[in-house]
């Protein structure tokens, strides 16, 4: 089992540093829509509990299910890298905080972190690779106007293909998400790639403030790089997938913080 593990990272660090990409973790849990809210309580009070200088974690962002088909629930977890991603331990200051704690304090911590695993049964996970200076974009005037913090939008794309998945990246970020960034219309976007567990080749990302703003993005998509949009297209193969969520909290200056309304 160790050399199995110590060949996958191998193989994950080649992967990734060929590339020169990040890495982001996606869990996707399959929490009861009128549990949400619960799990967001425990959610916040764990990863707070977790967190600390012994982390490899660079950033985490949470989201709920709105649109389509799929877990209510996905946890994204920033890393710089595949090995960072892999040997990161969640658990130990968890630990140092139980070893620190009376018994009180312990039965109290025992109960929150039991309840909060058990919304992880059956849980997956996707790893994939991220270029955050040339595949992602933001328009730095919503990213200052606190729009971050709130209840916005998050628009998912999932597609295959049998061409260049870079190419294909690229052709909607030049088709969709640069212009809906440049215009104001979306806050965000950017495009990664499979690495491993189950996922797609491609998945495009985009961030709107609100509904109104991604109606208006669709509208503005339609008149977006005619050139752009039949490179795409010709590239994607199979079946796609859309899935539309709301931001419920992500990390803050070490903290996890829940999202909030405007």
């Amino acid at each position: 089992m160790k050399i199995l593990k110590a060949l996958c990272v191998i193989f994950i660090t080649l992967s990734v540093s060929a590339q020169a990409e990040t890495v982001m973790n996606l869990s996707y849990l399959d929490v009861p829509i009128q549990k949400i809210g619960r799990f967001m309580e425990l959610h916040e009070q764990v990863t707070n509990m977790a967190l600390g200088e012994k982390r490899t974690l660079q950033g985490q962002w949470v989201f709920s299910h709105y649109y389509g088909s799929g877990p209510t629930i996905v946890v994204q977890d920033n890393y710089a890298n595949a090995n960072d991603a892999i040997n990161d331990d969640p658990w130990v200051h968890i630990g140092e905080k139980w070893q620190a704690a009376d018994e009180e304090e312990r039965k109290e911590m025992g109960a929150i972190v039991q309840e909060y695993q058990s919304f992880w049964n059956g849980h997956t996970d996707e790893m994939r690779t991220i270029d955050w200076e040339n595949n992602h974009i933001v328009n730095s005037e919503l990213a200052e106007s606190g729009a971050w913090d709130t209840y916005f939008i998050l628009v998912i794309g999932k597609y295959n293909t049998s061409g260049n998945q870079g190419e294909m990246g690229q052709a909607y970020h030049d088709w969709v998400t640069k212009p809906s960034v440049e215009a104001g219309i979306s806050m965000a976007g950017n495009f990664s790639f499979h690495l491993t567990g189950s996922g797609s080749d491609v998945m495009v990302a985009n961030g709107y403030k609100s509904m109104h703003d991604f109606a208006t993005g669709l509208e503005n998509a339609t008149s977006g790089s005619a050139e752009a949009r039949q490179k795409f297209w010709s590239l994607v193969e199979g079946d796609h997938e859309d899935q539309i969520y709301i931001h419920q909290g992500h990390i803050v200056n070490g903290k996890f913080v829940r999202a909030k309304s405007e």
